[in-house]
């Protein structure tokens, strides 16, 4: 099968127009980014079980945004690449071409889950976002979040300990505001300025917020804010070490009432952190990320990258209104 080129459209598309306000947003997002880039990283991966790509795989990854977007399943965004002239057009899928088939998404995702292509994918993206001037530098947001687990928790075991799912094995308990959740975590770095985000990474949920600064900031910010829970002598280290400036709220540890100065420093420091928190009310409210859609860590931590991606591209469009 000859590989299809990504973007071509029959003749007869260029003189079919839908000019809705979803079809205007797609189209600004299509001229914003340079899909060649995400195409060329994307040349290892193969969609058919032949070992050929069955369609161009930018046709795929686009659908993964507009499957992230409009929270579509894998039968809903075919259904959907077939009925909306819309989508077809910002992936590229001429009127000729039927869309693909649902097998075919499932396939394309564990290709990307098993080679961990999404993470090059990511930083494309903010690689061109910062080249627009989009992202600022001057301050990173870490924070993260619980996102129960596809499967239902598993019952405790009988000496009183966490059980484990026999489903989902990378899933894990923690326990927020006095509740115990079973799942996984997302860690996030947000651009204070843009609101971006700039890293995002998945872990079980048993996993300490406070082990992952390390992890998710990007080392060339000034400074970097976050919540008490992140007020460690090692984190102040790495921040030190950085030439960072520390922005993270004081925890006291354990000395009581904290004085006047340290209160008011927190409490400024919390009011310039708060767009982290918003950020989490859209990927759950918006997206739907209060639970995870797939089993596994590494389905779950791609899934994260392509609601990152999808987030970013939505916040872009607003940025350059």
């Amino acid at each position: 099968m000859a590989h299809q080129i990504s973007g071509q459209l029959d003749f007869a598309d260029s003189f079919v127009t839908n000019n809705d306000k979803l079809n205007q947003r797609l189209n600004k997002i299509d001229r914003l980014i340079d899909w060649n880039a995400f195409e060329k990283k994307m040349s290892s991966v193969y969609a058919s079980s032949t070992g050929r790509p069955s369609y161009p795989l930018l046709i795929l990854f686009k659908s993964l945004l507009l499957q992230a977007w409009y929270n579509l399943s894998d039968y809903a965004l075919e259904e959907s690449l077939d009925d909306r002239l819309s989508f077809r057009r910002f992936v590229g899928l001429s009127n000729s071409k039927k869309s693909p088939d649902h097998s075919v998404f499932s396939r394309f995702r564990r290709q990307l889950a098993k080679l961990k292509i999404y993470d090059e994918l990511f930083e494309e993206l903010n690689r061109q976002l910062e080249k627009l001037g989009l992202i600022i530098k001057k301050g990173t947001l870490v924070d993260a979040t619980v996102i129960e687990a596809a499967p239902k928790k598993p019952n405790q075991n009988p000496d009183g300990s966490a059980g484990k799912s026999p489903v989902d094995k990378d899933a894990d308990w923690t326990k927020k505001g006095g509740k115990y959740i079973f799942g996984y975590k997302a860690h996030v770095a947000v651009d204070v300025e843009s609101e971006l985000i700039r890293s995002a990474i998945a872990t079980p949920a048993g996993v300490c917020d406070s082990k992952m600064l390390e992890a998710v900031i990007k080392g060339d910010e000034k400074w970097v804010y976050a919540d008490k829970i992140y007020d460690t002598g090692m984190n102040a280290e790495l921040l030190k070490n950085k030439a960072i400036e520390n922005g993270i709220m004081i925890n006291g540890g354990g000395r009581g009432i904290l004085p006047e100065l340290e209160r008011y420093c927190n409490r400024f420091l919390a009011k310039i952190r708060y767009p982290v928190e918003r950020i989490f009310g859209t990927l759950k409210r918006t997206y739907q990320h209060r639970r995870a859609r797939y089993v596994g860590l590494a389905k779950n931590d791609l899934h994260l990258k392509i609601l990152s991606m999808a987030y970013n591209l939505r916040k872009v469009e607003k940025l350059c209104a």
